[in-house]
C-alpha cells in the first residue's frame, strides 16, 4: 500500500547565513514520487519587513508572500502554526531558544553545536522527552548517502578500527576580517573548535563508536590550541585533539583518534565561502584505519560523496599480497544535501504525532558524546567563554 504524502511546515528562528543554505536546500523541487516535501510558513527576524523580503528574494524562497513574518521569536514559538522550528542563531543562544521552544511543545531542529556544552543539551534532551516532542541536532553530515553507507555497509566489514585521522580546516579568517565579525566574537561562540572541530570530531565518533554497543569508553586525552594572532579575547584557531578508546572497566587502549582544525589554514581566504569549501586538498580529510581495510574521505568532510577503500585483510588480498583498491561513489542527489536530515526529522515528527508517547531525540547519544569531547578538549586546551553562555 502506498504511504500518504507528507508536507512538513517549517518555521525559521532567524534569517542567518546558514539558514540561507538550509532553507533553499529543503525547498528544492522534488519528484512527484517522493513522499516528503517541505514548506516554509513562518519566520522570526529582528530586521524590517523590507529586509526579510530582500532575503527571500536573494535566496529564491518560493511562495514568500504566504510566509508569516514575526518580529518576536517568542511570539512565533507561542502562536505560530508549523510542524518544526529550525534554530540557526549563534550557538550561545541555542540553549535559550530551544528551551523556550520545548516549553511550547515545539519540534526542534537546532544547528550544531546544539549547545555550548554537554550539560545544557542533557537538559534539553530530558525536556524534549517529557514534552512528547522531537528534538534533533542539525549534524547533516551524518545523514548523507556516503556517510550512511560507510556506517551501515563498510564499518561492519573493515574489521576493528584502530586509528582515525579527522581534519576539517579552511580559511574563514583572514588578516583583513573585522574583529567585530561573528567568527571572531567570543560572545557569539567564535572559535575553530566549536565552529569546525565539531565536524571532525563527529567523523571520529562515527568511526570509533559507530558499531559500539556500550562496551567501550572514548575520552579526550590531549588537546592543545593556538589562538588567532592579533585578535583580542584569545579566539582559538589551530586546535589538536587526541581521543583514546578503551574497553569498559579496563585500562587497555583499543583505538586512537587524532583530530585537527583551523579557521586560518590552509589555503587562500579570498574566494567566496562556498568556493573555499569545495577547494581541492592534497590529502584526505578523514582516514579511518582498521584491521582489514582503510577508508579515506576527501575534503570537505562535511559533504562526502566518495569513499576510497584499501582492502588488506587476508580474505581480500590475492596470492601476491597486494591490497585491493575500491572507490565507492555515493553522490548527493540534489543541492547541498542538507535536506536529508530534514526528511529524517519530518518523518519522525509525523510518527510521533500518531504515537503520542514520550518525546524522541534523534541522535541523542551521538550528539552528547561529541559535546562531551568538546567540553573535555576545551578544558585541556584552556578555551574559555563567559560563564553566562555556559549556564544551565
Amino acid at each position: 500500500m502506498a504511504q500518504d504524502k507528507i508536507t512538513c511546515r517549517w518555521a525559521a528562528l532567524s534569517l542567518s547565513s546558514i539558514a540561507g543554505v538550509f532553507l533553499p536546500d529543503i525547498l528544492l523541487p522534488r519528484e512527484a514520487s517522493e513522499r516528503i516535501s517541505h514548506e516554509l510558513v513562518a519566520v522570526s527576524t529582528t530586521g524590517s519587513k523590507e529586509r526579510a523580503a530582500s532575503w527571500f528574494n536573494e535566496y529564491k524562497i518560493p511562495n514568500a508572500d504566504s510566509i508569516t513574518l514575526y518580529q518576536s521569536w517568542e511570539e512565533m514559538l507561542e502562536k505560530g502554526e508549523f510542524d518544526i522550528v529550525y534554530i540557526s542563531t549563534p550557538h550561545p543562544l541555542h540553549y535559550q531558544h530551544v528551551l523556550r521552544a520545548l516549553h511550547h511543545k515545539r519540534n526542534v531542529l537546532v544547528e550544531k553545536p546544539a549547545t555550548m556544552n554537554r550539560p545544557q543539551y542533557e537538559k534539553l534532551v530530558e525536556l524534549a522527552v517529557q514534552q512528547g516532542v522531537v528534538l534533533m541536532e542539525a549534524m547533516w553530515t551524518r545523514y548523507l548517502p556516503a556517510t550512511r553507507y560507510f556506517q551501515e555497509e563498510l564499518l561492519p566489514k573493515i574489521g576493528e578500527v584502530k586509528r582515525v585521522y579527522a581534519e576539517f580546516s579552511f580559511p574563514i579568517v583572514s588578516p583583513d576580517l573585522s574583529h567585530s565579525s561573528r567568527f571572531l566574537d567570543k560572545q557569539a561562540g567564535a572559535g575553530s573548535l566549536l565552529d569546525q572541530g565539531v565536524y571532525a570530531l563527529t567523523w571520529a565518533d562515527i568511526a570509533l563508536n559507530g558499531l559500539d554497543e556500550g562496551t567501550s569508553t572514548t575520552d579526550v586525552v590531549h588537546a592543545s590550541s593556538m589562538s588567532v594572532p592579533g585578535v583580542p579575547n584569545e579566539v582559538d584557531d589551530i586546535d589538536t585533539v587526541v581521543l583514546s578508546k578503551h574497553a569498559k572497566g579496563s585500562d587497555r587502549q583499543t583505538a586512537v583518534g587524532i583530530i585537527t582544525t583551523s579557521m586560518t589554514l590552509p589555503g587562500s581566504s579570498k574566494p567566496s565561502f562556498y568556493q573555499r569549501l569545495q577547494a581541492k586538498r592534497s590529502a584526505p580529510a578523514v582516514r579511518i584505519e582498521a584491521t582489514k581495510a582503510s577508508v579515506a574521505v576527501s575534503f570537505p568532510p562535511i559533504r562526502p560523496e566518495q569513499l576510497h577503500v584499501q582492502w588488506y585483510g587476508d580474505e581480500f588480498v590475492g596470492s601476491d599480497g597486494i591490497e585491493k583498491e575500491e572507490v565507492i561513489d555515493r553522490p548527493v542527489e540534489r543541492g547541498w544535501g542538507i535536506w536529508y536530515q530534514a526528511d529524517v526529522i519530518a518523518q519522525k515528527v509525523m510518527e510521533q504525532r500518531s504515537a503520542q508517547g514520550p518525546g524522541v531525540v534523534i541522535g541523542a547519544e551521538e550528539s552528547l558524546r561529541v559535546l562531551g569531547y568538546l567540553d573535555q578538549a576545551r578544558k585541556l586546551s584552556h578555551i574559555t567563554y563567559d560563564d553566562a553562555l555556559e549556564a544551565v
